[in-house]
């Protein structure tokens, strides 16, 4: 047992997500668990948020809840700051009244993607759209809490499913859902980023928490930068596809909404992930019957 989370009463919210699924093993029998999804709490009403985080007196409150839906967020500004920010705020404010170390998330959304060489934890957020400016208003509210870890990472995907998005599926499954479905299939070739397993991103919070790390922001991405079409060309090499992979530029397929073309998080801080393509053999692997 980690000295670190030995007495720790550890908060999960969203706990039945993509992401919190994945994070509640990596402290299981390491502290006193509480796991939370949206059923229990509404973390947009403050009140309830702030009487059940003193209620609870947690430690460490990890928050994996967010409004996800990038297209969405363009017609649903209000909902989306609504738990991009102001949930947040009022997040930071319970944990401080608890004294509560705050771990949260955040996404390389936050940045224009104008940068060849990516962008490092000191980097200054410019969003393209409404998803990008609502995430970059709530980390601020971490970013100023004393004990806050800012966590951004991009591009995941993980056995859950994503609990708010319309398809609910990952990209790496939507992949193999269109195999399944077409003669062709055609993935975006000019959006770069780093795909990042869940499973990984829940190990390295861990360290994070139990490292004795000093607050701040950390960017926590496997490694390597990719389009979504080497990813979709890497699951058709590992799962022997022959059907045609087609690349297309993404002003074919942006619905509208802008989106960074190079928003890479380059990681300073933190012992560097594996590569986003061994990460990716391990997911398909456990995929595979």
């Amino acid at each position: 047992m980690d000295e670190q989370t030995a007495n720790s009463k550890i908060l999960i919210l969203g706990a039945r997500g993509m992401l919190g699924t994945d994070l509640a093993p990596e402290f299981q029998g390491q502290a006193e668990l509480f796991l939370l999804d949206k059923e229990e709490l509404d973390v947009t009403n403050e009140q309830s948020l702030k009487l059940q985080i003193k209620k609870l007196l947690p430690t460490i409150i990890i928050n994996a809840t967010g409004y996800t839906d990038v297209a969405g967020a363009e017609l649903n500004r209000e909902p989306a700051f609504k738990l991009n920010s102001e949930a947040v705020k009022h997040l930071a404010e319970a944990a401080g009244a608890v004294e509560a170390k705050l771990v949260h998330f955040s996404t390389e959304y936050v940045f224009d993607g104008a940068s060849e060489q990516g962008y490092d934890e000191l980097a200054r957020s410019n969003p393209l759209n409404v998803y990008g400016e609502s995430k970059a208003a709530g980390e601020k509210f971490v970013i100023d809490y004393n004990q806050g870890y800012l966590v951004r990472t991009s591009w995941l995907y993980g056995h859950a499913p994503q609990r708010g998005k319309p398809r609910g599926l990952n990209f790496v499954d939507t992949v193999l859902k269109l195999v399944a479905e077409q003669s062709e299939v055609k993935v975006v070739n000019d959006q770069f980023g780093k795909p990042t397993y869940t499973r990984d991103l829940a190990k390295a919070v861990r360290q994070l928490i139990v490292g004795d790390y000093a607050p701040g922001i950390y960017h926590l991405v496997n490694e390597q930068p990719a389009t979504w079409f080497d990813v979709a060309r890497e699951v058709f090499r590992l799962k022997n596809i022959s059907t045609p992979l087609v690349p297309i530029k993404s002003d074919k397929y942006n619905n509208g909404v802008k989106r960074p073309v190079r928003a890479v998080l380059i990681n300073t801080k933190f012992p560097r992930l594996r590569p986003w393509s061994e990460a990716l053999a391990d997911y398909l692997n456990i995929l595979t019957p």
